[in-house]
C-alpha cells in the first residue's frame, strides 16, 4: 500500500492541518526521496513524525484509536517537530493490531535526545511500551541507595518481561549521553532473539528462554508522562527486523549535525 494513499486517506479522515498534508510529498521526505529507503518503507506498519503537532500517526497499517490524555508537548526535532516524553508530557494508548507486530517479529527505529537527564537519581522515561507492561523501550534512570551504592543502573533499556516465560533485556549505558544531542536507536525482535543498535553500531543480542505470544502484549503506549525530559522523533515500526546496512543507511540519511559522528 503506497504511502501517498495512506497519508491522503488519513488527512481526509481526521482533518490534519496543511503541514501534515505536506508529508505525503516524497520530495519533502528523505525516507521516500532516497530510492533505497523508499523500498524499506514498504515494511513500515506505523510511523510518527510528530510534525503536525499531534500524536496521530503519519502511516498506520490498521486502526489506531488513540485515547487522549494530557495535551502533548513538542519541541524542534531531527526534522520538523519532536515529541517531549517525561516531565508531565503526554503518554498515548493506541490499539495495536497490525500496527506493531510485537508477538512475532519486527523492529522500531527512532531518534532520542536527552533534555535534562539526572545521573544520580533520575526517573525512568518510557519511549515505547505495551499496555500489559511486557515490552519496553525506555531510558532507565539511575537510583542510588542511602549508602551511595547503585540500586539501579542508568541505561537505554530494551526489555521483554513476561513473568512465566522469563525476562529478556538489552541495555546500553547512557551516563555519557550529553543533553541536547540526538542518538539513533533501533530495536529488533524475532523471538526468541532481541537486538539493539545505537547510532548505526553493531547489534547487541540477547536470546530469551521462551518466546512470548501476541496476547502477552496488549495495546501500545507512545511516550511517557513521567521521568527525565527526553525528546523522541521519527518513530517507525516495521513488520520485520532491520539489517545492519539498513540501520546505517537510516542513520546517515537523517543524522543531524550535532549527532555523534
Amino acid at each position: 500500500m503506497a504511502y501517498w494513499w495512506r497519508a491522503s486517506i488519513l488527512v481526509a479522515l481526521v482533518g490534519l492541518p496543511a503541514a501534515a498534508q505536506e508529508l505525503a510529498d516524497p520530495r519533502q521526505d528523505p525516507y521516500f526521496s532516497n530510492p533505497t529507503l523508499r523500498g524499506l518503507m514498504d515494511w513500515v506498519t506505523l510511523r510518527f513524525t510528530f510534525d503536525a503537532g499531534n500524536l496521530l500517526p503519519d502511516m498506520a497499517a490498521g486502526d489506531f484509536a488513540p485515547q487522549w490524555g494530557k495535551a502533548p508537548q513538542f519541541r524542534p526535532g531531527v526534522r520538523g517537530q519532536a515529541l517531549l516524553a517525561g516531565d508531565g508530557s503526554a503518554a498515548e494508548l493506541f490499539a495495536r493490531g497490525p500496527n506493531a507486530t510485537l508477538g512475532s517479529r519486527g523492529a522500531i527505529s527512532l531518534w532520542v535526545c536527552p533534555l535534562d537527564w539526572k545521573h544520580d537519581n533520575g526517573g525512568n522515561t518510557t519511549l515505547v511500551m505495551s499496555s500489559n507492561a511486557t515490552f519496553y523501550l525506555q531510558r532507565q534512570g539511575p537510583m542510588q541507595n542511602t549508602d551511595g551504592s547503585w540500586a539501579r543502573l542508568e541505561g537505554l533499556q530494551f526489555l521483554m518481561l513476561v513473568p512465566e516465560k522469563g525476562p529478556g533485556t538489552l541495555m546500553v549505558g547512557t551516563g555519557d549521553w550529553p543533553n541536547g544531542r540526538w542518538r539513533f536507536v533501533v530495536a529488533n525482535w524475532s523471538w526468541p532473539v532481541m537486538q539493539l543498535s545505537l547510532d548505526g553500531g553493531e547489534f547487541a543480542v540477547f536470546t530469551v528462554k521462551t518466546a512470548p505470544a501476541d496476547a502477552d502484549f496488549g495495546g501500545l503506549l507512545i511516550g511517557a508522562d513521567g521521568g527525565d525530559p527526553t525528546l523522541m522523533d521519527e518513530l517507525c515500526f516495521y513488520r520485520r527486523p532491520l539489517s545492519l546496512a539498513e540501520v546505517r543507511l537510516l542513520y546517515e540519511t537523517l543524522k543531524p549535525k550535532e549527532a555523534v559522528p
